[in-house]
């Protein structure tokens, strides 16, 4: 987990999730090229390989199964496009059923609707869109082409490597706008235009015939929330804080481990004893990993010297359905180590499960492949996420306002004394 790969990257949680291609442009150019034997090869070496490295990749799906898809893909590969063959080797990798062992390196060969997504409840809302079809922004998706919009997400959840349903309501609004993968399932026909239908405020149905661009394209966007409360403010930034006087609270946005760790927690800790709040907030809710100790070894030992917060109310960690991997584990640590209160949404990531991040390359297509090779407990009770104490999902109206329910709960229970 401390080498976590991260199972998809996104820039920003709610409604600007922007899959991360992996390949170059030559490497895209070589798996256009190859003959079905290479596939096959590649499938053969994958179908050898993953079991060989994973720590066990028989956990979910049965080795009966696995290789009767890994079957069933090589009978179909020579009548398939390339796109179709690698969403076909993302299904049999995800079927193992953790969210570290997964397929990347697609490329930028793959194109996207100029449109971004996410469930808000049993909704599929547009966060932003391209302003050609700035209609469609904050709508509700009805469907693509011929098929619901459930029927849709149903087909996407059997390619998305996860652990739990919250990873899987994240990754497949994630997936959703990209032509190769919506083409690979049978939703569109064409990979150049599909039609949309949404349904407005007032309930009325419209359809938009919307066109794909190139997944690196700049994108003109209308946004269906142009106020950001502070969680969705600075997304270029791994780790910020700042203080709220009038609450007496520090709020903490937390994203990930990489930049600059070690600094940015004594600049922390030199906060908390230069404004002595009453209240810390930590939002891992849009962090999905990365070195776990980082937070044992230097926040956690920090925060303890204010032995304030370890007073009922006094330490909040914000979650959802995008904390994943190390944001799992140390929300735990917070919970057991220092009494923290729980509020959000269900962590992506389970408690006890399977991490630690190898891979390898298939040898003609250079995908590559993720595997876990190490399985973790660190909570006694085995739940499919981290719980929250006080559970609080996003909701499109307080979304479309630009306010965060969550912070708002917070803010109104009284201080410690």
């Amino acid at each position: 987990m401390q080498k976590t790969r991260l199972a998809a990257l996104f820039v920003l949680l709610l409604g600007q999730l922007n899959f991360v291609f992996a390949s170059t442009q030559a490497k895209n150019d070589v798996q256009l090229q190859l003959t079905p034997q290479q596939w096959q090869q590649d499938l053969q070496y994958l179908a050898k390989e993953l079991p060989r490295r994973h720590k066990n990749a028989f956990h979910t799906v049965s080795r009966e199964q696995f290789e009767k898809s890994v079957a069933d893909l090589a009978a179909r590969i020579p009548n398939l496009q390339p796109h179709e063959i690698t969403v076909g080797l993302m299904r049999i990798v995800a079927s193992v059923g953790d969210a570290h062992t997964e397929l990347s390196g697609f490329g930028s060969s793959f194109h996207r609707f100029p449109l971004n997504v996410y469930w808000f409840g049993k909704e599929l809302r547009v966060t932003r869109i391209a302003s050609a079809y700035k209609r469609g922004a904050g709508a509700r998706i009805v469907q693509i082409g011929d098929l619901k919009i459930d029927d849709v997400a149903t087909r996407i959840d059997h390619v998305v490597a996860h652990e739990n349903d919250y990873w899987v309501r994240l990754l497949n609004a994630g997936f959703m706008p990209y032509a190769e993968i919506l083409h690979a399932l049978r939703v569109i026909s064409d990979l150049k235009v599909a039609r949309w239908t949404f349904e407005d405020s007032e309930g009325e149905q419209f359809s938009l015939d919307i066109q794909t661009v190139a997944s690196d394209e700049k994108i003109d966007w209308v946004s269906a929330s142009p106020e950001l409360p502070l969680y969705r403010q600075r997304p270029e930034e791994q780790f910020w804080f700042t203080y709220l006087p009038d609450a007496q609270t520090i709020y903490v946005n937390f994203r990930g481990y990489r930049d600059a760790f070690d600094q940015h927690a004594e600049e922390l800790l030199r906060s908390i004893k230069e404004n002595s709040p009453k209240r810390l907030v930590i939002d891992v809710r849009q962090n999905r990993g990365g070195d776990f100790t980082k937070v044992r070894g230097r926040l956690i030992p920090g925060l303890k010297q204010n032995s304030w917060l370890r007073k009922p109310g006094a330490l909040f960690i914000i979650t959802g359905r995008a904390t994943q991997s190390a944001a799992v584990v140390n929300t735990i640590d917070f919970r057991k180590e220092m009494n923290a209160v729980v509020v959000g949404e269900p962590t992506g990531g389970r408690p006890n499960g399977y991490s630690e991040h190898g891979d390898f390359k298939l040898p003609n297509s250079h995908l590559v492949v993720s595997y876990s090779w190490r399985y973790y407990k660190f909570q006694d009770q085995d739940t499919p996420a981290v719980m929250p104490d006080k559970p609080i999902e996003p909701d499109w109206q307080t979304y479309k306002a630009g306010r965060d329910p969550v912070m708002e709960w917070i803010l109104a229970q009284p201080l410690p004394k």
